[in-house]
């Protein structure tokens, strides 16, 4: 029985190897992976591209709103301590003694 067994694995090995080779065997399978190389490579490249067109638009993004926010940050501090002819005369200290740090005061209105 276990000869009959054999005998039927072996049939069965010779036809998928005729399979095999009918349907293109090793050239064929070399072609197809040579193919799906060159897609993956393609597609890399256009992957790259579009990364790089959307990181100098990130930057530009960037750029812009640290402009903006310079300017907001310019005219807060404009707004918070005032314009320079608001200012009062600073006071005058002896000779030696550091200036004293004046505090903001609360305009009046």
């Amino acid at each position: 029985m276990s000869a009959l067994t054999f005998i039927i694995a072996i049939i069965a090995l010779l036809l998928s190897i005729l399979a095999y080779r009918r349907a293109g065997g090793a050239r064929e399978l070399k072609k197809t992976v040579d193919s799906l190389s060159s897609t993956m490579e393609s597609l890399k490249d256009r992957a790259g591209e579009e990364l790089k067109e959307r990181v100098e638009h990130l930057t530009s993004v960037t750029d812009s709103l640290k402009e903006k926010t310079a300017d907001a940050i310019d005219r807060l501090e404009k707004a918070v301590r005032g314009r320079p002819e608001e200012k009062a005369p600073e006071e005058k200290t002896p000779e030696g003694e550091p200036p004293k740090p004046k505090r903001p005061q609360a305009k009046k209105e």
